[in-house]
């Protein structure tokens, strides 16, 4: 009988002290600092230019000593009033943090800094996809080395005139000239989503504008070669290649 009591006893002693570890965690826990970030609630989905409304948002607490400098990257749920009403830049659906960098608006105005200058180059947009190209992309002409030039026609010439005189000229090898920074594409000076999501379309995508600095012996050259290249092709049949932003 002594010993059936001694069982229960310690069963008791083992439960009681699961009670008070639980107790004790739980209090601790409460205890850790945290840091409130925004996030998407579960089951909401946001598509590109829909505003963002305040039941879309989750409070994300995390402890901070996990944090660090997440919230450079990552809205504080603080934050929320600040969006709500603002377009949303991309899809999110639930579960996904808002980041800054996600939140965007298109640059005002081009700027350029006392060291650049600026060219256009018209590119058919048969020979690159506009929307895949971004300001601030490195990217290398591919430029058609003529034998005997096509005839220069004025900019009003019927196509079936143009075409011909193309089809006409003796194409030699091409020749890479680059890499450029683009500036613009066109009026579009950001990314495409940015723009869409700011209700603007972009125009004239394939007049892409490149920056050269000045102070850059090289580049300037670049530059001249790929400009004198472009008026003896009479700036047709132009592609590009686009380099790893890495």
């Amino acid at each position: 009988m002594k010993g059936a009591y001694g069982l229960i006893f310690a069963v008791f002693l083992g439960l009681l002290g699961g009670v008070l570890n639980w107790l004790y965690l739980e209090n601790k826990t409460r205890d850790v600092a945290s840091v409130s970030f925004l996030g998407i609630a579960e089951g909401v989905s946001v598509a590109p230019g829909q505003p963002l409304a305040g039941r879309h948002f989750v409070e994300v607490r995390i402890p901070e000593r996990h944090a660090k400098n997440l919230q450079d990257f990552v809205y504080l749920y603080d934050d929320r009033a600040t969006l709500e009403g603002s377009p949303a830049t991309r899809d999110y659906e639930g579960g996904e943090l808002v980041f800054r960098a996600d939140h965007r608006t298109p640059p005002a105005e081009l700027k350029l800094d006392d060291n650049e200058e600026m060219f256009w180059v018209p590119v058919d947009s048969r020979s690159f996809v506009p929307s895949l190209v971004n300001p601030g992309d490195r990217i290398t002409f591919i430029v058609p080395v003529y034998a005997s030039q096509p005839t220069r026609l004025g900019s009003n010439a019927p196509a079936e005139d143009v075409a011909e005189s193309v089809a006409d000229a003796v194409v030699g090898p091409t020749e890479e000239i680059g890499p450029f920074r683009v500036k613009s594409l066109g009026d579009r000076l950001g990314t495409l989503d940015v723009m869409k999501a700011s209700r603007r379309a972009p125009l004239q995508e394939r007049q892409i504008g490149i920056v050269v600095d000045i102070t850059k012996p090289e580049e300037v050259e670049r530059a001249k070669r790929l400009r004198d290249r472009l008026a003896t092709s009479d700036y047709r049949n132009i592609g590009i290649i686009l380099h790893s932003s890495n």
